[in-house]
């Protein structure tokens, strides 16, 4: 940091010693820092006012000729105003460069705003809308934020305009975080600024700011910023549409070839007894096969065992006791309802199996019952079960992280007196 002193002179009240930091010809007028008087710098720095009982602000982080840069551009604090308004205060740093004119510095609750003057003209006046209501200005789209009036307690320094202690003006400010659009208008001008949100860390890295006034926890002009759920949500993002593509894929494209399936005559197994017996053949093994009872009932009264044809031993048996597979890598997933029974599975050996209806230890007639199952077996099927649970874990991340910006910007907007 470099804070060579470019030239000097002696106040003309009180013949302080006072530093000129290089302000440039726009500067009208200079403000000595001990006896508070407002000298015209356009007229060997006649005395304009003088209020020597200003207060210098306690709470101001830079001083006059510290320097820095600022998107890569070097400034200078050459002029210091705080501002008072409805019971909270803040400082404009008026600042220079002498590539790039002028500028300002806020500081406000410990955040940082650059702001510069603008000629462009709002598409409607800050003065004529409502809170809320947006217009366009810098090819950004504005929400107006707040109106009020302010007043200078403190000024000290060069600066592009002559300010005296209890000068006051009106503004209104309309923001699109981290920019906001300002319009400032006295009883002889009306002026609009444009600015930008700037970390604190790079202020206090470039400037050497004061580091010992914490920053408030929110301000209309700080960014949305979450360290965790906001990079889950963008990482999800893309799963998201991923598993919703495949889910999609799946339901429309590979939910499987229906089966023929023929009524076997009635058997025995087991010494159980098998009211009715179908067979259907398998020729795909390496995907799953969908297997749905419409029972109307009949599930009360009958368990269902798939096994392969000429085979003891059970492939995958349903009841209302037991529920299980006993073919080596058999999976399977089971819905049960009232009237309806599906299951999921897989078989290792292609070849022809069979699904018997076993009758239960019950006095009810049956046969009326039986007659009314529909039975639909589909192999070569894909199942979505995991793309969708994936999709649906996607889609809660990315709600959650909404909720949180949500509330984040309503909490930005009650600042403002106003809910969002």
């Amino acid at each position: 940091m470099n804070n060579k002193k470019i030239e000097g002179i002696q106040c003309t009240q009180c013949n302080a010693p006072l530093s000129l930091h290089g302000g440039g010809h726009k500067i009208k007028s200079l403000t000595c820092q001990y006896c508070g008087t407002v000298m015209d710098a356009h007229n060997d720095f006649k005395v304009l006012a003088q209020f020597s009982e200003q207060q210098k602000p306690a709470n101001s982080p830079l001083s006059m000729g510290m320097q820095g840069r600022i998107k890569g551009i070097h400034f200078t604090v050459i002029g210091i105003i705080e501002w008072y308004s409805e019971g909270s205060q803040w400082i404009d740093y008026q600042i220079f460069s002498s590539t790039h004119g002028y500028a300002w510095l806020v500081h406000d609750r410990g955040h940082w705003i650059f702001l510069r003057r603008t000629r462009h003209l709002p598409s409607k006046s800050l003065w004529s809308i409502s809170l809320l209501q947006s217009f366009t200005a810098q090819e950004r789209k504005f929400r107006l934020y707040e109106r009020f009036n302010a007043q200078i307690t403190y000024v000290v320094g060069e600066l592009t305009w002559i300010a005296r202690v209890g000068d006051q003006t009106q503004l209104a400010e309309a923001i699109a975080p981290p920019y906001i659009f300002s319009e400032e208008r006295s009883d002889k001008e009306t002026e609009f600024y444009f600015g930008e949100y700037i970390d604190a860390l790079e202020i206090e890295s470039e400037f050497g700011a004061d580091k010992k006034y914490p920053a408030s926890k929110m301000h209309p002009l700080k960014p949305y910023q979450s360290k965790v759920i906001a990079p889950l949500a963008k990482a999800a993002k893309p799963f998201a549409w991923l598993s919703l593509f495949v889910s999609l894929l799946i339901i429309f494209f590979m939910h499987g070839n229906t089966v023929d399936v023929q009524l076997v005559t009635t058997e025995n197994i087991n010494n159980e007894k098998v009211q009715l017996t179908y067979e259907f053949p398998v020729k795909k093994t390496k995907q799953l096969i969908i297997l749905q009872l419409d029972t109307h009932s009949a599930g009360d009264l009958f368990d269902f065992l798939i096994k392969k044809k000429n085979s003891t031993r059970p492939l995958l048996q349903l009841g209302s006791n037991n529920t299980k597979g006993s073919e080596k890598n058999t999976t399977f997933i089971i819905k049960k309802k009232i009237t309806s029974v599906r299951s999921q599975f897989n078989v290792t050996k292609a070849g022809v199996y069979q699904l018997s209806f076993i009758e239960k230890k019950t006095n009810i007639t049956q046969n009326k019952f039986i007659s009314k199952v529909k039975i639909k077996i589909k192999e070569g099927y894909v199942s979505a079960y995991y793309f969708t649970l994936l999709l649906i874990f996607s889609l809660l991340i990315i709600f959650v992280a909404y909720l949180f910006r949500l509330s984040f910007e309503s909490a930005r907007w009650r600042a403002s007196g106003v809910g969002s």
